[in-house]
């Protein structure tokens, strides 16, 4: 009857069957699209059948799949037929409903889709292609009960049954569309419950929850079914604290994430320790990649840095400014050039650096802007024509033919059309029929910089830094890395920038032209893990008590408790010789107070959070707390079950990881066996009165020289920060090499003690034994009697009794 639309694979159009009264939507596909077409039970004919697998009434269902059989009009092409939707795609609907899509429209659509990919998860399903042109706005306009709206999803599968590549998981398809749906609320003329849930939608669902891929750092990512919870609960919430979760704590434990905390700088400041380790190497004159376990306070510290956030708090009197800082998300990047690979066109390469450039150009005009009228009014105005003439020439783009065109407020009008520009540009970077205009170079925001630097006396002595958050792959791929990477590593006097990344293989050390970056040169590496792992006890510990006094004395309504220390008492007397001949003897320690906390600590300041309050909720909550009168008031044993079940919970969580999750449990199973049995069967030769071997790291003797499912397994262990690599040691043989350190979080469930002072020692072959086949490393090294003890290694690899055990069982026998 009509075409509908025309999408990569094929046509749709509304067909009518006279007999049944009834009309269908008929897509018609060319069979060079369809994998494997001559078989007759080929994988595109499984796949489309997916759609008829669900009970979900968003599903559009297949009522059949026909060949074209008219032989006026042959064609090499299938025919799907399904129930047909009267309405809108949701492409379309944005475009011409788009005062339609308001915080409720969005919320009812994020309820359905989750219900959607909640059934499809327990049936081991996927969409596939879930992008706003295969999502239908249902018009329910006849209807007298429920919403105006429905969502239906359509062409289940079909994407992965033709020759296109497949795209990325459902979830980050569901975050783009999310995105797009936001863009169309006015956030400012929202009422006060709209903009409660449009934070939350945007700063967890869209910040985190569905582009997070790693469990142990978020519990609702590919977890449909409590985001679905989460946001039915959202109700509650506002109306049990008039709408003010977004700005203040109601409990110590809240907003464990920045992301949570949204567009709150009071509430951000609140929270933000100055004890921070390692705050000194971030705000020093060099470019630096931050890198560190996830929920180690990256974001929280490059946000509380930056010009924006300390003018909203009144912190940027010219006394104390040192420098002008900008802060940058790279959710932003992620979605504006996803799954980017290098361009075909030349001429498309610095799109990326020319997106980048516009946007942190326009946050850095718009601070200096705010700053300069508070506090440099008379030399911002008299300069301000100048320099925006100035900015002009460098940028390459003629100064618009309209009154005040000369001034910050047009620049940066004109940087956002240039961003969106460059992200529509990015899709045909390919496309040989497409003209490419000129786009700034990797020299553009360092010209601007300068020039501002020059111009201003007020900024003389002040430089910028740039504080790039979770610039980690896969998220932002490699090669985006390595095309960005021409800005980001120049060595410039002033300015500078900040990269944070979740481990040291999460960034590219190269770019796109074949330079190689070279750490102490272009950069500093900053692992705030080893900051953690290596620091003093006593700074350690005054920055996690000053965390949770933040924490404890926020809440409006007087928490009970204002000390960690009131919470779980002082263990100083902790001793880790004597826990080690107590777990030999057959004891398990038990894990308590707060110096605990600091030697669980590898810089994950998000999970020490997380086990105080499972904690306190297991002890009864802030009720229970305000009648107790012991102290510590949670008992040693209940913050001990605490501490183990955290990292059992931990392990369970880290199987969730896409691909590889079953072989990183097996592998870090297999250290904390072999390092258990030196504990039991091996005495250390690093001390006097021969204390048992405390092996919590390995060492190997050789540098390591991985390939294959080895790297990729190494890479996955530094990934989610299950080891922590340093590379500051050498080995027994004098060779600079990787020590990695086991996660400080998971030292308990082994039964291990937390010092650092021995290690498992292996050659590099036993170490990629260690990677690809756990259970025979495990059989291989794991001590089981003090007869087949350890002893030392020669340089073979092999293994001889060691002298002084070998003497103490000539003793026993004498005796």
């Amino acid at each position: 009857m009509e075409l509908l639309g025309t999408g990569n694979n094929g046509h749709v159009f509304r067909a009518r069957s006279e007999q049944l009264q009834r009309d269908f939507a008929c897509k018609i596909v060319p069979v060079a699209n369809l994998i494997r077409y001559e078989e007759q039970n080929g994988a595109w004919r499984q796949e489309i059948e997916k759609a008829n697998a669900l009970q979900s009434a968003s599903v559009v269902k297949f009522v059949d799949i026909l060949q074209w059989d008219d032989k006026k009009i042959p064609l090499d092409v299938v025919v799907f037929v399904s129930d047909y939707v009267t309405g809108w795609s949701l492409r379309e609907f944005i475009r011409k409903e788009r005062e339609n899509v308001d915080v409720s429209f969005i919320k009812q659509f994020m309820e359905t889709m989750l219900d959607l990919l909640n059934e499809m998860k327990s049936k081991g399903l996927e969409h596939g292609d879930l992008h706003d042109g295969n999502i239908l706005v249902e018009d329910r306009s006849y209807a007298l009960t429920g919403p105006r709206y429905a969502f239906r999803v359509t062409d289940f599968g079909v994407s992965r049954a033709t020759s296109e590549p497949a795209l990325e998981d459902d979830y980050g398809h569901l975050a783009e569309v999310l995105r797009k749906l936001l863009e169309c609320v006015d956030y400012q003329v929202a009422v006060p419950r709209d903009k409660y849930v449009y934070n939350i939608l945007n700063n967890e669902y869209l910040a985190r929850h569905l582009v997070e891929i790693d469990p142990t750092r978020d519990s609702l990512a590919r977890n449909p079914k409590e985001m679905f919870v989460r946001l039915q609960e959202l109700q509650f919430d506002f109306d049990a604290g008039d709408g003010e979760e977004a700005t203040r704590l109601l409990t110590p434990f809240d907003f464990l994430s920045c992301e949570q905390i949204g567009d709150a700088p009071s509430l951000l400041q609140a929270l933000y320790s100055e004890r921070f380790l390692g705050l000194d190497q971030i705000e020093s004159r060099n470019n630096t990649v931050v890198t560190g376990p996830r929920g180690c306070g990256k974001s929280t510290v490059f946000k509380c840095l930056s010009f924006r956030h300390r003018i909203r708090v009144d912190d940027v009197h010219p006394e104390k400014v040192r420098y002008v800082g900008v802060y940058y998300r790279c959710d932003d990047l992620y979605f504006a050039f996803p799954r980017y690979t290098r361009p075909a066109r030349e001429e498309a390469l610095d799109l990326p650096c020319h997106f980048v450039t516009a946007t942190l150009l326009s946050e850095l005009l718009d601070v200096l802007e705010s700053w300069a009228r508070r506090h440099f009014l008379t030399e911002f105005e008299k300069s301000e024509l100048s320099v925006s003439s100035k900015i002009w020439q460098i940028l390459g783009i003629p100064v618009p033919a309209q009154p005040g065109a000369e001034t910050f407020r047009e620049l940066r009008s004109e940087l956002s059309k240039q961003r969106m520009r460059a992200a529509k540009k990015a899709r045909f970077g390919n496309d040989p029929r497409q003209g490419f205009g000129q786009y700034f170079g990797v020299g553009t925001l360092a010209k601007v910089c300068e020039a501002l630097n020059q111009s201003f006396e007020f900024l003389r002595e002040r430089p910028f830094y740039f504080f790039i958050d979770d610039y980690s792959s896969p998220k932002i791929t490699k090669i985006l890395q390595e095309n960005l990477n021409r800005v980001f590593m120049q060595r410039l006097p002033f300015c500078f920038f900040k990269l944070s990344t979740e481990s040291p293989v999460s960034y590219s050390r190269g770019d796109v032209d074949g330079k190689i970056y070279v750490e102490n040169r272009e950069f500093t590496l900053h692992n705030l893990g080893l900051v953690y792992l290596h620091a003093a006890p006593v700074p350690k510990l005054e920055f996690i008590e000053d965390v949770f006094r933040r924490r404890l004395q926020a809440p409006t309504n007087g928490y009970p408790v204002q000390e960690v220390g009131e919470l779980l008492g002082s263990n100083i007397e902790q001793n880790n010789n004597e826990d080690a001949r107590k777990i030999r003897e057959g004891h398990k320690i038990e894990l308590w107070g707060k110096e605990t906390l600091g030697r669980l600590c590898s810089g994950d300041i998000h999970y020490l959070i997380q086990v105080v309050r499972d904690m306190v909720v297991a002890f009864g909550g802030e009720v229970a707390l305000r009648t107790s009168t012991d102290l510590p008031r949670i008992s040693k044993g209940a913050q001990n079950r605490a501490i183990r079940e955290a990292a059992g919970v931990f392990l369970k969580n880290l199987r969730s990881i896409p691909t590889h999750g079953d072989k990183v449990v097996e592998i870090v199973t297999a250290f904390g066996n072999v390092a258990r049995s030196y504990l039991l069967y091996r005495d250390s030769k690093n001390e006097d009165g021969r204390p048992p071997h405390q092996a919590t790291r390995i060492e190997p003797y050789e540098n390591l020289e991985l390939d294959g499912e080895a790297k990729e397994l190494y890479e996955e262990l530094l990934r989610y920060s299950v080891f922590i690599e340093d590379f500051r040691g050498k080995s027994r043989r004098g060779k600079v090499v990787p020590r990695l350190y086991l996660r400080r979080f998971l030292i308990p469930h082994f039964n291990l003690t937390f010092s650092n002072r021995d290690s498992v020692s292996l050659e590099s072959s036993d170490f990629t034994l260690f990677l690809v086949d756990p259970a025979k490393f495990e059989d291989k090294f794991r001590l089981k009697t003090v007869e087949r003890d350890n002893a030392a290694d020669n340089e073979n690899g092999s293994k001889k009794v060691d002298d002084a055990q070998l003497n103490l069982e000539l003793k026993d026998k004498e005796k």
